[in-house]
């Protein structure tokens, strides 16, 4: 870089640097540039510029400033290591050896140190704590992987005291005055010289004591170099941190920043922590985070933003996708912040080229067409980062690739070590199962226990989940989430109404055994579509997110916004317009037939009103009548309530199903005791 290149540098936001000190390798070639910029009150910061990527940030491997003269200079001159630019560049003037590391104390081991093997190396650090500390990091590193011993500069007053500043007007010994964070620069504006450092150099070598214990001037020292320390607006704590290139962002009470901090706590001190020392350095972090830091929204996989939604690709550079109505690209992580669960799994790169979701067909099982609009609906539903979502229930014989095909779409959006799950066992599971993964699949469902089924409904539009804290009386554990969910099974699922009214019901063909294919060619096959089928998706939602704003639906179903959202990408996709919802309202109508034909009371009661036409008494009389009257459909405790309370309220849960057959169930109070009268009538 030349000299009037250096000059029309310019950073986007901070604007001209007030000063630059170039890095430059051994050939000479400048690769690093340290750009001082100043605040108003006189603060400044320092902005790093790597040359040869064109980008504003620091190289990984570092030469050490004012590396030429160093490698030039004779092996028995001293080489004097400052803690900053400005002084190295103020001893160089006076003809001394001197050079420094970029990025202060907290990076110091991101240098080359290897040029000072074997020298005489002389440490003149800033007068102040964390001058103490870049001077214990160095001379560990150059003592652990370079053998080479150096010498602290003992500053005191003592020691000013020894090195008189002589003026060539009066030959009257003058002392300096310490303060917090003297350097060499400060010695020389104040009237030292070459005579005066020569005497410091000499104190050094022959009475200065040895380094102090790096360990144990260091052992508090920040163990990473670039950390932003945050919490969510629900107070989890976050640390974003710079790992090589790229940003990461770890939940600081979890097992993975344990390891990490581990692993970087040995990087600096070369030895491992004990776990005591593990844990005070993790609830320090945490508590910066929560008390210090500023709060962010958190993301898992999906992310929204200004302009469109973010998805996290979970690939080891945590690249995102950046989706909105003017298309897709890919980008380094930054805002939107997403999370990461131990067993997310990585998405491919998505490709433009032949992405087409007719590369879709030949790996989902459905009947008609119809069905396949409603799977690639589903998956257009999911990829937004919030809901509500609706249901995705998978039903048929064996053999039909229920599994394989809830397989199939979560790898498409949400893949993960553990492609499905069996169902879990109450509403905490489910909720803990919802904070892992945005996607949820479960396997294999017999049936689904009604308290089970509220939580499912609550998790598909949004909802929580509190319960005490563990070893603790007053605090309280909240769960919130709004999840895409898959359920599959042989039997019909959603028997209840409210489970069915927010659910995309497909019973699945059964594979004739000439149609099957081996399993490992069948996931070959997949694993090649996946980045054309991914970038299909995206152009899908980037055009549904175009188009959005004019839509207008002939009807509005239940999940009304799903059915909006899918119905804006009907162009896009080449789909005539109104297919996804007629499609939808088909497949409602028949979720709604199954759930009627799957609930002992509603069948009940449409048995009775089409016989007789009405029907009025308290709920313990209609409970007698219909057991009496049809034993055969009322056996089943489970599915047919015996208590009036349960009833009731089973009763006000079907009255939508009752309601579309022609059959009104109206709730009243009469007489003097306000008795609760149940009237049932076909209208």
């Amino acid at each position: 870089m030349n000299a009037t290149a250096l000059k029309a540098l310019r950073h986007p936001k901070a604007g001209a640097p007030a000063m630059q000190h170039l890095y430059r390798d051994a050939s000479g070639n400048t690769v690093l540039i340290a750009n001082r910029f100043e605040r108003g009150g006189g603060d400044k910061f320092f902005i790093p510029y790597d040359v040869a990527n064109d980008t504003w940030t620091a190289l990984d491997s570092r030469p050490l400033y004012r590396l030429p003269e160093l490698q030039a200079a004779n092996l028995d001159r001293p080489v004097i290591v400052t803690e900053g630019e400005k002084c190295a560049d103020a001893l160089a003037a006076l003809g001394f050896i001197a050079t420094t590391t970029f990025g202060g104390s907290n990076a110091a081991r991101k240098s080359d140190l290897s040029p000072l093997t074997g020298r005489r190396v002389i440490i003149w650090p800033d007068h102040d704590e964390p001058g103490q500390k870049y001077a214990a990091q160095i001379a560990d590193t150059l003592h652990r992987e370079f053998e080479t011993p150096t010498k602290l500069v003992p500053i005191s007053d003592a020691l000013l005291c020894k090195v008189p500043v002589r003026n060539t007007a009066d030959t009257t010994a003058n002392s300096l005055t310490l303060h917090k964070g003297w350097d060499a620069a400060d010695a020389i504006a104040g009237g030292w010289g070459v005579t005066e450092i020569n005497r410091l150099i000499a104190l050094t070598l022959d009475d200065g004591p040895p380094t102090p214990d790096a360990e144990e001037a260091n052992d508090d020292g920040p163990l990473f170099e670039d950390a932003d320390l945050w919490h969510s607006p629900d107070k989890t704590p976050f640390a974003t941190i710079r790992r090589g290139n790229h940003f990461e962002t770890f939940a600081l009470g979890s097992g993975g920043f344990k390891r990490l901090l581990a692993y970087e706590y040995f990087q600096a001190k070369g030895k491992t922590p004990a776990a005591a020392k593990l844990d005070d350095l993790s609830r320090q972090y945490i508590g910066q985070a929560l008390f210090e830091g500023d709060t962010h929204p958190v993301f898992l996989r999906m992310g929204q933003t200004d302009e469109g939604f973010a998805l996290d690709l979970g690939g080891a550079d945590w690249s995102v996708i950046d989706v909105d109505a003017e298309g897709w690209r890919e980008r380094p992580m930054g805002s939107p912040r997403f999370r990461r669960s131990p067993g997310m799994a990585a998405l491919p790169r998505p490709n433009r080229q032949g992405a087409d979701l007719d590369c879709l067909r030949p790996f989902v099982n459905v009947r008609n067409d119809d069905d396949f609009k409603l799977i690639v609906g589903w998956l257009l539903g999911a990829l937004r980062p919030d809901g509500p979502y609706p249901l995705l229930i998978l039903t048929g014989e064996q053999g039909s690739a229920k599994s394989t095909t809830a397989k199939v779409l979560r790898r498409l959006i949400d893949p993960a070590e553990l492609d499905s799950r069996s169902f879990p066992g109450d509403e905490r599971d489910l909720m803990i199962a919802a904070q892992n993964g945005h996607v949820l699949a479960f396997d294999n469902l017999s049936r689904i226990k009604p308290a089970m089924a509220d939580a499912l409904c609550r998790l598909a539009t949004g909802g929580g989940f509190a319960t005490r804290k563990l070893h603790s009386d007053a605090d309280e554990v909240l769960f919130k989430a709004t999840r895409p969910i898959i359920l599959n099974g042989i039997p019909e699922l959603a028997e209840r109404p409210d489970l069915a009214d927010r659910a995309i019901s497909l019973n699945l063909p059964v594979i004739s055994e000439t149609r099957r294919e081996y399993e490992a060619d069948f996931w070959q096959r997949f694993d090649a579509a996946r980045p054309a089928i991914l970038g299909a998706l995206l152009n899908a939602i980037s055009g549904a997110m175009a188009a959005l704003p004019s839509v207008r639906l002939s009807e509005r179903p239940r999940m009304a916004d799903f059915a909006k959202w899918v119905t804006a990408a009907e162009q896009t996709l080449g789909w005539p317009q109104g297919s996804f919802l007629r499609a939808y309202s088909a497949n409602r109508k028949e979720a709604e037939e199954a759930a009627l034909e799957c609930n002992a009371v509603a069948s009940a009661i449409l048995t009775m009103i089409q016989a007789q036409g009405t029907w009025e008494g308290t709920a313990a009389d209609l409970i007698t009548y219909l057991r009496k009257r049809y034993p055969a459909i009322t056996e089943g405790s489970d599915a047919f309530p015996r208590q009036p309370g349960a009833f009731g309220a089973e009763l006000r849960r079907i009255a939508p199903l009752l309601r579309s057959r022609g059959v009104t169930v109206t709730h009243t109070r009469t007489g003097k005791e306000r008795r609760r009268i149940i009237v049932v009538t076909l209208t």
